[in-house]
């Protein structure tokens, strides 16, 4: 017999008031060759950019490794430097 909802409800609640929490798995961040290349260049971007939260430094690489050409991820690099350096995310405003 399969264990209902409310079987997984009550070891949920379990580990809840044990404190236990699910391992976090890290995600590892592929920056495109461009970006680290700009980094390399610009120390000002390159410290905004390590300022970053780890979420929007994933929105800058998965927004740069979209790009299918060398000229667009360029392009986009060159568009996004203020809003990083204003500490923003590749879809924030």
């Amino acid at each position: 017999m399969a264990p209902t909802i409310r079987a997984y409800l009550a070891e949920a609640m379990g580990y809840a008031e044990q404190g236990i929490l699910p391992a976090k798995t890290p995600s590892d961040i592929e920056l495109p060759a461009e970006l680290v290349e700009a980094l390399d260049v610009d120390p000002k971007l390159a410290e905004a950019f390590a300022a970053l939260t780890p979420g929007r430094q994933k929105s800058w690489a998965l927004f740069l490794n979209d790009a299918k050409t060398l000229a667009t991820r360029q392009s986009r690099i060159e568009k996004g430097r203020a809003k990083i350096m204003e500490g923003k995310g590749a879809t924030e405003r």
